[in-house]
């Protein structure tokens, strides 16, 4: 693999990384953006990132023109309902954690009860009763 091949696959994933939501027009978006410079680098025998940077812009300006096409009330939701889900998963993960470690816990002290053992020395000749 070329170091341009690397650049442009950093570029790329930038952009996905940028564009926060996973929806179907994210994807859309994606594959016709991958599709365009793959005709672009065809068309102008491009082989420098920043040729395809100057002509597609930069991560963020990408990204910045995916949004400027979208409803930001669906992104906001899909946001809120992600943030939702992880915080659903971790109090699980937590409550989870909780239960086995004081189950743990509650397993091992019973393996620690008391006990005491004595001896005492008797004298030759006497019997000790107890």
């Amino acid at each position: 693999m070329t170091d341009y091949e690397k650049a442009l696959r950093r570029y790329k994933k930038q952009i996905r990384r940028l564009l926060l939501v996973h929806t179907p027009a994210a994807k859309r978006f994606l594959e016709d953006l991958d599709g365009s410079i793959a005709d672009f680098t065809e068309a102008e025998n491009v082989a420098d990132i920043k040729r395809v940077e100057a002509h597609f812009g930069t991560p963020e300006e990408v990204a910045r023109s995916f949004f400027a096409g979208t409803d930001i009330s669906a992104v906001r939701k899909r946001l809120a309902l992600r943030r939702a889900l992880l915080c659903v998963l971790l109090a699980a993960l937590l409550a989870w954690g909780a239960a086995v470690g004081a189950l743990y816990f509650e397993a091992r002290s019973d393996l620690h009860g008391a006990y005491t053992e004595s001896t005492s020395l008797v004298p030759a000749g006497e019997v000790s009763l107890p």
